[in-house]
């Protein structure tokens, strides 16, 4: 499979492959993705939390 490049192009997110276990409401979601708390300390909140919380995912952090 080909994958365009050049001006222009964007990187595509891949598809969700699994679930993950979100700390804060403590429960399966197809959204988890990991975060820090504020003492630094790694968990996976949906995106729903995510939101709620005003947590950023790590991938996502400058």
């Amino acid at each position: 499979m080909q994958h365009p490049t050049g001006p222009g192009s964007r990187p595509t997110v891949p598809p969700v492959i699994g679930i993950g276990w979100c700390a804060w409401h403590q429960a399966y979601s197809a959204t988890a993705r990991l975060v820090q708390d504020a003492e630094g300390a790694a968990y996976f909140a949906c995106n729903s939390c995510r939101e709620a919380y005003n947590l950023v995912p790590v991938a996502d952090r400058p």
